[in-house]
């Protein structure tokens, strides 16, 4: 009876992995954002030019330009000012230095602290670090190991991929008249479509950071 129990509780996982795979080919196979879908290599006008990549012995030609950081800089800053808010906006580059750190008037030692945890995040777990709140929530526990490894747990981070390849991060904090949503436009002013927002878990408010608070009836 005991290995008759055995065999009917390893098929089922056999068959559970499968459907899981399964599923995983279904959405690895189905349509991606231009982003996400590799059409040849990144055009240079995005990444360090072949001369300053060689010149100073960095041996770098992936990495998110110093103008093109600017340019999500100045778009993030735009979207916060159009909505009476202010915001600090890191970029980093694949290996996790900092590009650029851009701070507009009025933001905290907080704020830019939570724009670089943010940067970091994502370009660590190569998610929105918005996904991570997802997954925590209502798991303390897991809240607390994200905290313990440095990840943060609030939206507003994101990976910049081009022609699925990862070139940097973008991190936002200070408020920015919504974090995600002004890393969101500079990004895809910059670079074009974005891969679909992620939505909030079951329960969740929208526009909730860090841990998602129950939304409101």
């Amino acid at each position: 009876m005991r290995n008759r129990t055995l065999r009917v509780c390893l098929l089922a996982g056999m068959a559970a992995t499968l459907l899981s795979a399964g599923a995983h080919a279904a959405q690895a196979d189905g349509p991606r954002p231009e982003a996400l879908t590799y059409s040849g290599p990144v055009p240079e006008e995005f990444t360090i030019s072949p001369e300053m990549g060689s010149r100073f012995g960095v041996h770098d030609h992936i990495s998110i330009s110093f103008s093109v950081a600017e340019r999500l800089a100045d778009s993030c800053q735009a979207f916060a000012e159009a909505a009476g808010a202010t915001a600090t906006i890191v970029i980093l580059d694949p290996y996790g230095r900092t590009v650029l750190e851009h701070r507009m008037d009025g933001q905290s030692w907080l704020n830019q602290t939570a724009a670089g945890m943010k940067a970091r995040t994502a370009l660590i777990t190569r998610e929105p670090s918005r996904i991570i709140a997802s997954r925590s929530f209502n798991d303390l526990s897991f809240q607390i190991r994200t905290m313990q490894y440095g990840l943060s747990q609030m939206m507003g981070g994101y990976p910049i991929i081009v022609n699925d390849q990862l070139i940097g991060a973008i991190g936002v904090g200070g408020g920015a008249g919504g974090e995600e949503d002004c890393a969101r436009h500079a990004l895809t002013e910059v670079f074009g479509p974005q891969p679909p927002q992620i939505p909030p878990p079951e329960g969740a408010g929208d526009r909730s950071n860090a841990v998602f608070q129950p939304a409101e009836e």
